[in-house]
């Protein structure tokens, strides 16, 4: 059966944080607002040695210490907290703690390993959207569909009303995209950039966003700026080797596609793995002192992050969404515990089968990239523990069944 494949950007997929939600008022305005029926934790997912494998080219070649700008010892968090420096659960003995399945004869679903020809094709879309350009378009009509960057000043009978301009400042919409009130954006098409002209529309009654406003008739004065035009390239072996040789590795359109279905392979055959032991492992208990740990880590990462790119601190960030530390404590809980089912397993496994994560694993892991970043970064025990985990999903892997 195939193996795993390694992956040296392993840790390039950790903490990623979301923290703005963006939306579109219905009088036309673009606002950002807070998803106030969400929690912090569901707006900004961490998950803390989860060890999802990323692919190689994003940022496995990058220090770690890129992650803030603002980052220092004294506020970064402890990723190797519960761990020695050989990556093992301190004074844990695992062996109690969890009853393993036959994992040396694991049963997986064929169709969950499966990578299909839409899933190699997704992923080449999103790496060229990133080398998309968008040119400002002023030689031809508005069409449906199109993006368009639009100044209005609103009145009601010739009265100027508050929030209903855009000062000059330009916006962006996309027609039968955006959302703005009444039929306010179908009017645009047929009209040319350059053109000032006006658009009639009625607010809805109730109009919750301005209550003086609802069921009012108004009148925009429109100006349509540009329309914005993206252009994405073509998957050639010419664009390749010009822009993704360096990340990927690859220098042909060919290669590039068949490295991009050995990763998805890869982070299939792990997931569907670890699923497996998660799914099948009978736990006697899950150590409260290894679970807070690990939500500590999560905490830690919110305060470091938010002080450095919102200059609050953690308490008043999460006050905004109507939350306290301990309502963002629970929220981690059950990723935190499942993290530490997953350390458990992957101690005992690797004691099972006298496996050992030493210096000489961790360069056969890495390969090529120069993995001292992420050790001084994140502690050799959580780095140690990412590798473990994912040697023991390439060990499971080799001796399982597809059905």
């Amino acid at each position: 059966m195939k193996k795993m494949r390694k992956c040296s950007g392993l840790l390039a997929a950790i903490l990623m944080l979301s923290l703005a939600v963006s939306g579109c008022s219905t009088d036309g305005n673009t606002e950002t607002t807070a998803a106030d029926t969400e929690t912090a934790a569901e707006i900004a997912t961490v998950a803390v040695g989860d060890g999802e494998t990323d692919t190689a080219e994003e940022g496995s070649t990058e220090s770690a210490d890129s992650e803030t700008e603002e980052d220092s010892s004294s506020t970064r968090p402890d990723y190797s907290a519960g761990l020695d420096e050989d990556g093992c659960l301190t004074d844990l003995d695992v062996a109690s703690l969890v009853t393993l399945p036959d994992y040396q004869n694991a049963v997986l679903s064929q169709s969950d390993v499966e990578v299909t020809d839409d899933d190699v094709q997704e992923e080449i879309d999103e790496i060229l959207e990133n080398y998309a350009e968008t040119t400002e378009v002023t030689d031809r009509a508005v069409e449906d569909g199109d993006t368009v960057n639009i100044d209005y000043v609103g009145s009601i009978d010739g009265v100027e009303f508050d929030g209903g301009s855009t000062e000059g400042t330009g916006t962006d919409v996309t027609i039968g995209v955006t959302s703005y009130i009444d039929d306010f954006l179908e009017q645009l098409i047929g009209h040319t950039p350059g053109e000032t002209f006006d658009v009639e529309v009625t607010f809805p009654d109730p109009y919750e966003n301005n209550t003086d406003l609802s069921g009012q008739d108004a009148v925009f004065e429109v100006t349509i700026n540009y329309i914005s035009e993206t252009t994405i390239p073509e998957l050639t072996d010419e664009f390749v080797e010009e822009n993704l040789a360096d990340s990927y590795g690859c220098s042909t359109a060919d290669e590039l596609t068949a490295l991009l279905r050995e990763e998805l392979e890869s982070d299939a055959q792990y997931t569907a793995v670890w699923e497996y032991l998660l799914e099948n492992s009978t736990f006697s208990e899950v150590p409260d002192s290894l679970v807070e740990e690990l939500i500590q880590v999560n905490v830690d990462y919110y305060a470091q992050y938010v002080l450095a790119y919102y200059s609050m601190e953690l308490e008043d960030f999460l006050s905004y969404y109507d939350q306290t530390e301990d309502d963002l404590r629970e929220d981690l809980r059950e990723s935190a515990e499942e993290v530490a089912e997953k350390y458990i397993i992957a101690q005992a496994v690797a004691e099972a089968e006298e496996l050992v994560i030493d210096d000489e694993a961790l360069t056969e892991y890495f390969g090529d990239t120069d993995y001292t970043d992420y050790v001084d970064y994140y502690g050799a025990g959580y780095v140690k523990m990412q590798v473990r985990i994912s040697r023991v999903a390439s060990l499971v892997y080799e001796t399982a069944t597809l059905e």
